[in-house]
């Protein structure tokens, strides 16, 4: 596989530069705007991680709740454009067909617009796996929260069971989308921007509150029961 993908690579980037090499100012028309539409998806994935974007949709949220590393942004980002890639490979053998003057090359020049099509499909595939991508990670996670076993992580995400103890009286504590239930341990997804996101499996939703309310302490698995020794819950009052 690893050889495949080599090949792949040295084709598709041999043959984009004789395309490039033997356009006609029509041909520049015809397929410069698949070309620069990857380009342009390639800038927007650098700005922001598209795959991280997907995953966090999944669970109601959003890549600002989520704090992930530049460096695994870049990881996912180099992931996408590695699907986008694959837009290329038609023009690359064509440009390879036209070089040594392939038989067919005559007739398959007469499909232009045939041609200026399939890279837009490819693109649009690709984009498709990319949400495959995404929605495998979600299945793993939800299958292992339903198991209450450690979940995988997914470009820097690591969801870890945690154990949440309130620093203030529930009456006061923050929180968003339930009631926390610190006898249970939670999924959490980290803290992000000073706000906490807790995965809460019996009502399939997150839970969010002010990271300064509550203190968390990492749980073997979804199995424990939650007790804290340094000191009882804050009291309502």
């Amino acid at each position: 596989m690893g050889m495949l993908s080599v090949f792949a690579v040295t084709a598709t980037v041999g043959g984009v530069w004789l395309l490039v090499r033997q356009w006609t100012w029509g041909e520049w028309l015809a397929w410069a705007a698949p070309l620069a539409f990857t380009a342009v998806v390639s800038s927007v994935v650098a700005s922001r991680s598209v795959l991280h974007a997907l995953y966090a949709d999944s669970f109601g949220l959003t890549p600002d709740d989520l704090d992930v590393p530049g460096a695994w942004q870049a990881t996912s980002a180099v992931k996408l454009l590695s699907l986008l890639s694959y837009a290329l490979f038609v023009p690359a053998l064509w440009g390879i067909a036209k070089h040594v003057h392939a038989p067919f090359a005559s007739i398959v020049e007469r499909l232009g617009v045939p041609l200026y099509v399939c890279p837009q499909l490819t693109v649009v595939v690709c984009g498709l796996g990319a949400m495959d991508s995404a929605r495998e990670a979600v299945e793993d996670f939800r299958t292992a929260a339903v198991r209450k076993t450690a979940p995988p992580s997914y470009f820097g995400v690591e969801p870890e069971w945690m154990c949440v103890e309130p620093t203030v009286p529930a009456a006061k504590l923050g929180s968003r989308g339930g009631v926390l239930k610190p006898e249970h341990p939670y999924l959490s997804f980290g803290e992000a921007g000073g706000t906490v996101s807790l995965w809460d499996e019996p009502s399939g939703t997150v839970i969010q509150m002010p990271a300064e309310q509550v203190r968390l302490v990492r749980a073997a698995d979804g199995r424990v029961r939650c007790t804290f020794s340094y000191g009882t819950l804050p009291k309502d009052g």
